[in-house]
């Protein structure tokens, strides 16, 4: 990531946290401890591991719990290591026949035990979105996506747990941390210390972590049969690329994988 572009989405982070805190939205606990985390990543990127990789950040704090929309991806895992030094981790994986198969609900399983975090799978029914994507009336990911959010908040607010962690890595700035609804915050942690893909791979290779996947999960790989529908997902891809939170080459590759050449 250019160093302009990252220095100019943290400041805008560090403003939306400062912001959150003085509507106390968030407690000085939480607020201090990502402000630190803030300032770190603001460093040395070697540093920034050094901090990740410590137990410093884990003395004196009774920490909070936190939701974290865990897909077993590259971005949900390098969020939960990021976010347990500050926050107790439940990931919670909305899992369908449609998005999710048997090898990959085992991938899910052995990385949240090698983690040492609690986890739990929610089943939802994704019938009519499968349907309108295999009559090609839709594209899945933005009715998919609303589903699964509405399953980590309905999760949240039943047991009482104020912070859901996020992955994804395009709501930049002030997007990246902001209250959502009946006192509970949504952060994209990666977003929020601009933390891009190639870095989270270094991160998770820190901790004896490799992940290897091919774009998409099983319902967007059916949409793209369709070909009006491959240019919704490359328009995400390239947002990806000019967000800078992926390399040029990687979006190449992606967009290689949507198309099938």
């Amino acid at each position: 990531m250019d160093t302009e572009v990252k220095t100019t989405a943290l400041e805008s982070s560090k403003k939306a946290l400062d912001l959150t805190y003085q509507k106390n939205e968030i407690s000085k606990e939480i607020y201090e401890k990502l402000l630190e985390l803030h300032e770190v990543r603001n460093k040395d990127f070697d540093e920034f591991l050094a901090y990740l990789k410590s137990d410093i950040t884990n003395q004196n704090l009774k920490k909070e719990k936190a939701v974290v929309a865990f897909s077993g991806g590259v971005d949900s895992t390098t969020s939960i290591i990021v976010a347990n030094n500050i926050f107790e981790i439940c990931a919670v994986t909305v899992r369908s026949k449609y998005i999710m198969d048997a090898k990959t609900e085992q991938s899910i399983l052995e990385l949240t035990n090698s983690l040492n975090i609690s986890h739990e799978f929610i089943d939802v029914n994704l019938n009519p979105i499968f349907e309108d994507t295999k009559s090609g009336k839709y594209h899945p990911c933005g009715r998919c996506h609303s589903t699964v959010e509405a399953e980590i908040l309905n999760y949240a607010e039943k047991n009482g747990i104020k912070y859901i962690i996020y992955g994804d890595m395009l709501s930049i700035g002030h997007l990246s941390i902001k209250k959502v609804d009946k006192g509970i915050n949504r952060l994209n942690i990666l977003s929020f210390l601009s933390v891009a893909k190639d870095e989270s791979r270094i991160i998770l290779n820190e901790f004896k972590i490799d992940i290897n996947q091919s774009y998409g999960c099983q319902l967007i790989r059916k949409a793209h049969k369709h070909k009006s529908m491959q240019k919704f997902t490359i328009q995400r891809i390239l947002r990806e690329v000019r967000a800078q939170v992926i390399t040029p080459e990687e979006g190449l590759k992606n967009i290689l994988d949507v198309i099938k050449i």
